[in-house]
């Protein structure tokens, strides 16, 4: 007997939290199936821009308004913020250049999107002027970001460069402004011995709303293999005053260089000049120095020696 007290308990506590349950559920569902005006809060989304038009910073990013529901959908609201898109171009005016919603067209853009068919009140804003940026253009140089090591007897005939050298960047003016430069994505080369031609991908602007058609350049740079090239060239005197001979000790110079193979064989002392220039002697320690003026683009490391040519001065 004592069990069945005890089952006979448990089932009308069960049975008074059940019917405790079903209340609360129709007093719920009482309650939110009235109608209530409420305020709702949506965000706002703008798309499809106007071409050769960015949006501007100040634009609305929300709006709030009044509308009278059951307690449902407020509840939705409440859990999940409603969300406006506007199509930009739909309201853009190519005669004013802007965008401009009237309430009217707020509220109906509103009302079709979050889905309400009663009457919208009290909008926090009576239109939207949505803020439009017209797109300019500039052009920028490419920054090389490279670092290149030879291998044993090779150099660079040139120095390394990008093809194309410079980008067309577009997008408003307060960005454009503040770039003079875009650079390329760190390069490594190590022990080249062949020409450069190595694709790279610029670096991200650091500035929003630019862009270009370019993304990537190629890094350039002709590379050859050098030997060491010894010549004997004679010196040239300038600004010798009449009647006056002089002798130089030596009269010829060594000219040290290092050139590339193809063209060690041709390259000649006449490639070359050096000048001593009279009116710059040493008359204390009679000597002047002599100055290398003309040598080949291509010859590298190119050393003259001695330093110090000794002269004698005849009169006629």
């Amino acid at each position: 007997m004592a069990g069945s007290n005890k089952t006979f308990k448990s089932i009308k506590i069960n049975m008074f939290f059940f019917f405790l349950l079903l209340a609360i559920v129709f007093w719920g569902l009482t309650k939110f199936s009235k109608e209530n005006t409420a305020n709702v809060e949506a965000s706002i989304v703008y798309e499809n821009l106007p071409e050769n038009y960015l949006l501007g910073d100040d634009n609305l990013q929300e709006i709030d308004f009044y509308i009278t529901s059951n307690g449902v959908d407020f509840l939705l609201y409440k859990m999940k913020k409603p969300m406006v898109t506007i199509d930009v171009s739909k309201y853009f005016n190519n005669d004013t250049k802007s965008a401009v919603l009237s309430s009217e067209e707020l509220k109906e853009e509103l009302s079709k999107q979050i889905g309400y068919n009663g009457t919208i009140r009290n909008l926090s804003e009576n239109s939207l002027t949505i803020q439009l940026q017209g797109i300019q253009s500039k052009k920028i140089p490419v920054i090389i970001n490279a670092t290149v090591s030879y291998g044993k007897g090779f150099r660079a005939v040139d120095s390394i460069r990008a093809n194309p050298d410079s980008i067309v960047v577009s997008g408003p003016s307060r960005a454009l402004d503040s770039i003079s430069g875009i650079g390329t994505q760190e390069v490594s080369l190590k022990n080249v011995s062949e020409s450069v031609s190595r694709n790279v991908a610029l670096m991200p602007f650091p500035y929003e709303g630019l862009r270009s058609k370019t993304q990537s350049v190629n890094l350039e740079q002709t590379v050859m293999e050098f030997a060491q090239k010894k010549l004997s060239v004679p010196i040239t005197i300038q600004n010798l005053p009449p009647n006056t001979v002089i002798k130089l000790i030596p009269q010829r110079i060594t000219i040290t260089c290092v050139v590339p193979i193809e063209k060690f064989s041709t390259i000649t002392e006449t490639d070359f000049t050096v000048v001593c220039d009279f009116k710059q002697r040493n008359t204390e320690e009679t000597f002047i120095s002599p100055t290398l003026v003309e040598a080949p683009a291509y010859a590298k490391n190119v050393e003259v020696l001695p330093k110090k040519i000794d002269y004698l001065i005849f009169k006629k």
